[in-house]
């Protein structure tokens, strides 16, 4: 039996119906993944005066924040602030940030993506099987044996309901959101030849319908999202947000092609790093760092925006028709391949077409 249960606050960590619990259907001892069916007021996330920093744990929060240039009025200031501002239209495509809502445009105050409001579902509890999931991987912890929570293989359907969008007639894939596969996992030994042992995995996968070409335009701009996070199994909790030490959440769009965020956070490592792949249209006007001109120079097909916080710098890097990796030798039949060093995803620190430093140095992570 499938449940469901109404969610009528803005913010999750608000949920304002008492009792609104799920029930465990038929979980097994080795997988207790089950359907989770719930119905939201919205799928809008915003800070309210319950929860005032429910925004500062969503994926984007500390790099779209952190990548503001340092104040000044020099011409290389201005610059950054035109390619910042860029930048951050183009992540607003894919998470759903509204630029009527966003102030002075240095953050968002709401936002609307499949990622952040299940890691935010997850975070505030009260969903008995994604409660029981959290609680089965710390015991696998706490018995050193490796468990493995996964809603595909056990056959079960997590489905998100927007009763506001669902009222006003929206398309189905702004209506309802199903996520292909939630997973967690422990285990207590990585691979072979590792130092990768007592980590716990989670894999979220959202995919939305097809529609026919007719239908595009009116469809929401996010194709799919894959993310993953690793996380240290001595710090793991079945409540509250989990900090990972190794992240990653790759967006796809119908009409912009994909970004990935990927984020560091081991040992002094702090760092997020965005990709831009693949973009049909211009994303960032680079013929400002005289990267040349005309549609083709300034439409690279990588680029790469890294933010170190530990230095509190930003680099940007472009490159355009350079492969990830190259054969080793120039004979095409040896499959042996290299990383390329002049994609912009291996370029070293020299090759960024622009660096500037930053304002924002603290960081706080979901």
């Amino acid at each position: 039996m499938r449940h469901s249960c109404l969610f009528v606050a803005v913010s999750l960590t608000l949920i304002s119906l008492s009792g609104c619990r799920m029930e465990s259907t038929g979980s097994s001892a080795f997988n207790p993944a089950t359907n989770v069916d719930l119905t939201f007021s919205s799928f809008d996330l915003s800070n309210t005066d319950q929860a005032p920093t429910a925004l500062s744990y969503t994926r984007f929060s500390d790099f779209y924040t952190g990548i503001q240039p340092i104040a000044s009025e020099s011409n290389e200031t201005a610059k950054h602030l035109a390619t910042v501002k860029e930048i951050r239209q183009h992540i607003d495509r894919f998470i759903g940030t509204q630029s009527a809502e966003k102030g002075n445009g240095n953050s968002y105050t709401k936002i609307r993506n499949p990622l952040d409001l299940i890691n935010q579902v997850i975070s505030v509890g009260r969903i008995n099987n994604f409660d029981e999931g959290r609680r089965y991987i710390r015991d696998r912890i706490s018995a050193n044996q490796a468990g493995n929570y996964n809603t595909r293989s056990a056959g079960a359907r997590i489905r998100f309901t927007d009763q506001a969008a669902a009222i006003s007639q929206r398309p189905l894939n702004d209506t309802e959101w199903n996520y292909q596969t939630l997973d967690w996992r422990y285990l207590p030994e990585g691979p072979e030849g590792s130092d990768l042992t007592q980590k716990v995995y989670r894999t979220i996968q959202y995919v939305a319908r097809t529609v026919s070409d007719d239908r595009q335009e009116e469809q929401p701009e996010l194709i799919s999202l894959l993310a993953g996070a690793r996380f240290a199994a001595g710090e793991f909790v079945d409540d509250g947000y989990n900090r990972p030490e190794y992240a990653t959440a790759d967006f796809v769009s119908r009409s912009f092609g994909g970004i990935e965020l990927r984020q560091e956070f081991i040992g002094d490592v702090q760092k997020d790093t965005l990709y831009i792949k693949s973009p049909d249209r211009q994303i960032l006007d680079l013929s400002r760092y005289g990267e040349g001109e005309g549609e083709s120079k300034t439409s690279p097909d990588c680029l790469r925006v890294e933010i170190n916080y530990a230095m509190d710098q930003v680099r940007l890097y472009a490159s355009d028709g350079e492969p990830a990796r190259v054969p080793d030798t120039p004979d095409e039949a040896d499959s042996s391949t290299s990383d390329n060093p002049a994609n912009c995803i291996n370029q070293s620190e020299d090759q960024a077409i622009a660096a500037w430093n930053v304002e924002y140095s603290e960081v706080r992570k979901f």
